[in-house]
């Protein structure tokens, strides 16, 4: 069973408008705190993640959800860790913005 502290750390320095909770707390659990429920002083942005089905992927470029095969690989180090992921443009804007800016140089 999960239990939401209400009462802040010692450490905190960023307080909520209301002053009871800490900013961290009033954003992320406003919905599901009995005493934050009407609460009209913060506003939490909507999230920008769009689901996606399995193997497939947004491009935000275009806009189009693709096959994962239609982005390229790309490895990303970060100190001695080494990542693979998808690049966020499908291969398709990626030779676009490339043969545009070829173009013009």
């Amino acid at each position: 069973m999960n239990i939401y502290h209400t009462e802040p750390r010692f450490d905190c320095e960023k307080f909520a408008p209301c002053g009871r909770i800490s900013l961290h707390k009033c954003r992320k659990y406003k919905g599901r705190l009995d005493e934050c429920r009407g609460c009209t002083l913060v506003h939490r942005k909507a999230k920008t993640v769009a689901g996606t089905e399995a193997g497939r992927k947004v491009c935000p470029h275009c806009g189009r959800s693709l096959p994962l095969h239609r982005f390229y690989n790309r490895t990303v180090k970060c100190g001695d860790k080494e990542y693979r992921c998808l690049t966020s443009w499908c291969k398709m804007c990626m030779s676009e913005v490339a043969a545009e800016r070829n173009r013009n140089n």
